[in-house]
């Protein structure tokens, strides 16, 4: 009987990794882990950064649409025409709460207030060496109807008559009422005689630069101030990051509607100086010509803002900061003013 041995072989366990291929694995690891890493800190700043600049430039946009589409209604009293009305006795103070000022400064559609010059007592935190601006006007929508706001117990509204027995009395300060609601003085009608006359809410806007949005936080920003209830003026913080506002006015010198000079200050044009001569030139303004100055609302790291900026008569910059800007421009006809005297 033939008996065969059976050889048995040691099991082959998988041997493991020695130090230096451990070494070189996880040095190989972290290269391709810090070069992941660098990529997507880079494409995340990047990322970052064109967020910034895209609503840099959308905040600059809006600004220079806000401002033209309120500018374009300047002097607008719905069915009534202020020149008859006529210009103020003197030079009007745009914070006014006097309801009979507001009544006669209705043919002063727009009063502007250079960078050098004092502004209006109801706004405040005005960036140094900016320009403001007041435009007055009436609602376009009637109180009360479809997407307009109902009239409000003390705000500040205004009424014409299209009667013509109520057009017959005299003077014409008896055709048409400025006051609070509610008021008697509203007693106007259309042409039919019966029916009530529109009455609309009277807007008085004053734009202006403010050194911060919110109270010491350092972001320059466009602010509005605007009547409300009880002929007072309450600050809106509106568009944030605008650092700069200046503003060019075309004057009408000789009724045509056209501008004929250009200033940044019309109430000093031509050497004026009286207030008949201030009250004139600005009845005589048709267009306005806005420059604005956008800023990012964070610094950009790496960059520093070494440009300088034309805004009309007036330079910024070099800044020599890590904020990036950028300068807008627009001339916006006064429709209202300007289309009486065609």
């Amino acid at each position: 009987m033939t008996h065969m041995s059976t050889i048995r072989r040691a099991p082959q366990w998988p041997l493991g990794f020695t130090l230096i291929e451990l070494m070189v694995g996880l040095t190989l690891g972290l290269i391709v882990i810090a070069v992941a890493t660098t990529a997507f800190v880079n494409v995340s700043s990047n990322r970052h950064d064109m967020q910034r600049t895209g609503r840099q430039i959308e905040n600059g946009r809006f600004a220079v649409q806000l401002l033209a589409d309120d500018i374009v209604n300047a002097g607008y009293f719905g069915e009534f025409d202020p020149r008859g009305v006529g210009p103020p006795a003197t030079k009007p103070d745009p914070c006014s709460a006097n309801l009979a000022d507001m009544k006669s400064m209705v043919m002063m559609h727009v009063q502007g207030y250079a960078s050098s010059a004092a502004k209006p007592s109801c706004i405040s935190d005005v960036r140094s060496g900016t320009a403001a601006v007041a435009v007055r006007r009436v609602a376009t929508c009637v109180a009360g109807t479809t997407n307009c706001d109902a009239a409000v117990a003390g705000q500040i509204y205004f009424q014409a008559t299209l009667c013509n027995a109520e057009l017959a009395n005299v003077p014409i300060s008896t055709q048409y009422a400025v006051d609070a609601q509610p008021s008697s003085s509203f007693s106007f009608h259309k042409h039919d005689c019966a029916t009530a006359a529109n009455v609309r809410a009277y807007v008085m806007h004053i734009y202006f630069i403010a050194n911060n949005n919110d109270s010491g936080d350092g972001i320059p920003t466009l602010k509005r101030a605007e009547l409300g209830a009880n002929g007072q003026f309450s600050i809106v913080p509106l568009v944030e990051g605008i650092e700069d506002l200046q503003l060019e006015y075309g004057i009408d010198t000789n009724g045509d509607s056209m501008p004929d000079a250009a200033s940044d200050d019309p109430g000093t044009f031509g050497g004026c100086a009286a207030d008949p001569c201030y009250i004139t030139n600005w009845l005589n303004v048709m267009t306005v010509r806005l420059y604005l100055l956008s800023r990012s609302s964070e610094a950009t790291p790496g960059y520093t803002d070494t440009k300088t900026y034309a805004l009309g008569s007036r330079t910024d910059g070099p800044f020599n900061d890590g904020f990036k800007r950028h300068s807008y421009t627009g001339t916006i006809r006064m429709n209202n003013p300007a289309g009486r005297r065609e």
